[in-house]
């Protein structure tokens, strides 16, 4: 990417002058938290697949604006409450709420504006708000839910051909045009995926060992991600290349380690006793929390070995980092 500096003294002036410089700028897959405290869960889980990010709001456009500048987005995952894109804690009036309804109103004025940005800033925000108040006499687009739009479309924007954006969040995706909105955002060949259920955000289950209980341990990551399975459609994502909807019929899991950041599974209402363990076991390896726990209850060696079980009964586990690298 290349980016224009004022550079002092080059090749003897003194003056300032334009330079333009090559700036390689660190790829990382993006995973946005909303809501308040949603970072905890990550940072007590090992992980070298996600640079993780708390975020008010998606209408904070400035924030975004800085991510883009800072990074290259392969891959983006937003953890937030189905079709709220601003943490809920901060008050209704705080709440960027978008629908597809909504943002096809957003698309209509940003066409009747007839304006290509420079930059999708505040600035621009504001002249296609007033746009929407000459457009809508009534119910049009409000400046907030205009931002959170514009957040939305300049994060999906980045993703590179053979990207995917993931949306957890509850049944976002029985709105069978949402996905196709967001996927309007951009030109590139990319996924953007949605779930018919409800997601699973954090359940704060404990383990309990002997007469011992170790609390708040789990994360999103590695685990199935629906608390139920009443949709069969399960995951659904648009595809742009091919221009369409498809209904997978099944469960996503978010890696926080490895060469894949997920995988689709069968499942049916109720999970298998295998799938129970599978997300028993891998919430318990991938977890600080649980490392130190064991290896202050039980002993450093055994811990070992069962990580060596582990990896064993569960190919796709890969060996927990000391150091994760995001």
């Amino acid at each position: 990417m290349e980016r224009t500096f004022r550079i002092k003294e080059v090749n003897g002036d003194t003056g300032f002058q334009d330079q333009t410089l090559v700036v390689e700028k660190k790829k990382i897959n993006l995973l946005i938290v909303l809501e308040l405290g949603g970072t905890t869960q990550f940072s007590r889980t090992y992980n070298d697949l996600w640079t993780v990010k708390k975020l008010d709001s998606l209408a904070n456009l400035k924030e975004i604006n800085n991510l883009g500048d800072s990074y290259e987005f392969e891959n983006i995952c937003i953890v937030h409450h189905g079709n709220i894109f601003s943490d809920t804690s901060k008050g209704k009036n705080s709440r960027a709420i978008l629908f597809s309804n909504k943002i096809r109103e957003i698309k209509l004025v940003i066409s009747k504006l007839g304006e290509v940005p420079v930059t999708i800033d505040d600035a621009y925000a504001l002249r296609v708000f007033e746009k929407s108040k000459l457009l809508f006499s009534k119910n049009g687009p409000d400046e907030l839910k205009i931002k959170a739009c514009l957040g939305l479309k300049n994060l999906i924007n980045r993703l590179p051909d053979g990207g995917t954006f993931i949306s957890v969040a509850c049944k976002e995706a029985n709105d069978s045009e949402f996905l196709k909105e967001l996927a309007d955002f951009t030109t590139k060949n990319i996924q953007l995926f949605g779930n018919t259920n409800y997601s699973l955000i954090d359940d704060g289950s404990d383990y309990k060992y002997n007469k011992l209980v170790l609390y708040n341990y789990r994360s999103i990551l590695n685990t199935y991600l629906s608390t139920a399975w009443q949709n069969q459609n399960g995951w659904m994502y648009y595809d742009t290349g091919l221009k369409k909807l498809v209904l997978t019929k099944k469960e996503l899991w978010l890696y926080s380690t490895g060469e894949k950041i997920f995988a689709l599974f069968n499942r049916k209402k109720e999970l298998t006793r295998e799938q129970i363990d599978r997300d028993h076991y891998a919430q318990l390896y991938f977890s600080k929390e649980y490392e130190k726990f064991h290896k202050k209850n039980v002993n450093t060696i055994t811990y070992e070995n069962w990580k060596k079980q582990m990896e064993k009964k569960y190919s796709d586990f890969k060996p927990a980092v000391l150091n994760p690298k995001k």
